[in-house]
This record gives structure tokens, sequence and C-alpha cells, in this order.
């Protein structure tokens, strides 16, 4: 370490500083590129990948902030015959939402929010369409300010299934720009109970907006005996939580299942550190 440290000291200081920070700072790109970061690109992120192996086998998926219906379109594609629920809160997406799934008599749209509790919250639309709009404001944060702010009914996913009499989740994907563990908080009954099979949830800089951390989701699954994987272009990687390679805010999917079984079911590839197991 002494000798590093002193390298490392010399060489700050010396003309080979600067292409050296250039460099790191393009092999950082490389890194996310390679580890999956940073891509929230459906068709190449694993998110397609896991649709096209899952949906024959589903029967229920939920797209919990399903914006223009882009991800229940998929599911549509490889299973007509699964009954999709999108929850949109913004009024004007959740509108184009509707246009956009008309064709499919088993996609339904709900122009509603759901979280930790029942009742209404202050939603964060920065318009028709937008991929910003939240109940987490980023404003504070970055300085984007919303076109409006709006009230909208909000409902807990535990009272809700109960409400349709909906047994069993075969997929749960959860994309709401920070808002996702109040969601988990609020579905935390049916996870424990395995009405849900799976569940896709987005992290990243949002995350800090809404004062949360991934160490919050790893406790939650852990709690209920399920495990956390990150998803990949083609495969699961399992996840035993470290803050410090973890807990870096950069944009990410991550699935967690009760068992290990339903993935194998579906085709899934599981992998360490990049080799299939």
């Amino acid at each position: 370490m002494g000798l590093l440290f002193d390298v490392a000291t010399r060489v700050s200081r010396s003309p080979l500083h600067g292409p050296l920070r250039w460099l790191h700072a393009r092999l950082q790109r490389y890194m996310d590129v390679a580890e999956n970061y940073n891509n929230c690109d459906l068709a190449s992120n694993g998110e397609g990948h896991l649709v096209t192996s899952g949906a024959r086998h589903w029967k229920v998926a939920l797209d919990l902030g399903s914006n223009q219906g882009d991800w229940a379109l998929t599911v549509a594609a490889n299973n007509a015959a699964c009954a999709v629920h999108c929850f949109e809160p913004s009024p004007s997406t959740a509108a184009q939402c509707t246009r956009n799934t008309g064709r499919f008599p088993s996609i339904t749209v709900h122009n509603l929010g759901v979280g930790d509790r029942d009742g209404r919250l202050d939603f964060h639309d920065y318009g028709a369409g937008s991929v910003l709009s939240s109940f987490v404001s980023r404003e504070g944060s970055v300085g984007l300010k919303a076109e409006r702010v709006v009230e909208v009914p909000v409902v807990t996913l535990d009272r809700w299934l109960d409400a349709q009499g909906i047994a069993r989740v075969d997929y749960l994907k959860i994309d709401t720009e920070g808002f996702e563990m109040p969601i988990l908080r609020g579905a935390r009954a049916s996870l424990a109970a395995q009405r849900v099979a799976c569940v896709q949830f987005e992290y990243g800089g949002t995350w800090l907006d809404a004062g949360e951390s991934l160490r919050n989701a790893a406790e939650l699954f852990h709690a209920v005996g399920w495990t956390l994987y990150r998803l990949l272009p083609d495969a699961l990687e399992p996840v035993t939580y470290d803050h410090r390679t973890h807990e870096n805010y950069k944009y990410a999917n991550f699935i967690a299942a009760p068992s290990r079984a339903v993935l194998d079911a579906w085709g899934v590839k599981i992998t360490e550190h990049g080799r299939p197991s």
C-alpha cells in the first residue's frame, strides 16, 4: 500500500495525470456498458429477454408505472392471453397508454397510484408520456420542475389484490422513478405469502431523491425469504448486498423471487459473475 500510494502521488503531480484521468472516465463508461448499468433500453438491457422467456407462462402480470404501455405490449406480443394490469398515475399518460394498448383486450389500464397506504398523494407530472413523472420530486436535487402537481388516488397492492379477488400474480414489474420502496412495503403481505411469483424493480438516482437505498430493498426481500438478483442482458446475477459495490445509484433493474424454481421453469439463466451456474 505504501509503494502504491507513493507512485500514485508522484504520477498525480506529473503530466501523466491528465491522460490517465481521461482514460479512467472512458473505462468507467465501458464498465457501465459491460456490466449493464445505465441502460434503459428494453430491447437490450434484459427486460425484453426476460419477458420473452417468461411471458408464455404467465396468467396475470402487473405493470406499475406503465407509462405509454411499451412493456405491457411486449408481454401481449408474447402471450396475448396474459391479463396485464397497467397502473399509471398521470392522467394524460394513462390516456395515451389506453389508446396504445386498446387493441389487446387482455390489457387493462388503471389511472391509479400504488404505495404503502391507501389515500391520495401529490404526483409530479412532467406531461404526457414523460418518463420523469413520479410521486418523488426531483426539483430540489437536479432542478427538474414538473409541469403540474396533481393529487391522485393511491392504493396498496395488498388491498388492491384482495379487492380484485386476484389470488396470484405471476410477474410484478415496478418502474416508478424512485417510488419503488413504498410500493414494495405496501405489498409485503403478498410477498410473504408468495402471492406474487416474481418482482422486477428499477433502481437508480431517483432513489436518492426518495431517501431510499438498495439496502432497504435487500432487507425487505431477505425478511420474506426471497432471493435478489440483478438483471443482465440475457441472465440474472445473484446479489448478496454489499454497500461498497451495490449502493452506486446507477440505473439498473433488479429481480426478486421466493424460489429459483420459478425462474428455472421459465428457462432463465442464473450466472455467478458472468459464469452460468
